[in-house]
């Protein structure tokens, strides 16, 4: 059962990580079990990236009639939780010999929630798509704005949860953008666009 409360405290948490506020990520539950609630996030994240998953599967439906709305929903999902899950084990191998292997839980549970705030702002993108061209110049320029303000608070949420420096986060968002591009171009190959 999700606790709203819950949630809210949590994205707040991260707003307030985000923007610079000190003490932010002290007020999570870092314990053992706010650690693996964190991850009913997704939950919360949920009918956000379904919105999302929908309307990219309708955008690749235009490419390949054949293909159901379904199958591409579910590819879709599979592949958003691969990469929302895939890194977690790989921030525990990384960051040990860094000296931060401390600040694991700490990077964990804030990454879930921002991945729960942010799955929302980028379902916000796509509600103009309802009613305007796919190809508006507009709503594209838009898009990569948000993506690249979406790349600073997570670099800015990550100094935050590794009470490191900037460069470090930056390290690690860039590593973990280079790989979801990278699973997003297999993802793209395996359906033929």
């Amino acid at each position: 059962m999700i606790n709203l409360d819950y949630a809210f405290h949590h994205v707040e948490c991260v707003a307030a990580a985000i923007t610079g506020r000190p003490g932010a990520i002290e007020r999570m539950d870092i314990s053992a079990d706010g650690f693996w609630r964190s991850f009913t996030a997704i939950a919360v994240a949920l009918p956000a990236m379904f919105f999302v998953w929908v309307m990219n599967a309708r955008a690749n439906q235009a490419e390949m009639p054949s293909m159901g709305v379904a199958p591409l929903v579910a590819g879709e999902a599979v592949f958003e939780l691969v990469v929302w899950l895939l890194p977690i084990p790989v921030f525990a191998l990384v960051l040990r010999p860094l000296g931060l292997g401390h600040r694991f839980v700490h990077l964990v549970i804030a990454r879930n929630w921002a991945n729960a705030l942010f799955s929302y702002v980028i379902a916000a993108l796509y509600v103009p798509y309802l009613v305007v061209a796919d190809d508006n110049g507009a709503m594209m320029m838009l898009g990569g704005v948000l993506m690249v303000l979406i790349l600073v608070a997570a670099v800015r949420l990550t100094r935050a949860a590794l009470d490191s420096s900037v460069s470090l986060a930056m390290a690690f968002i860039a590593g973990e953008f280079i790989v979801s591009i990278a699973l997003a171009i297999a993802y793209l190959g395996m359906l033929g666009l």
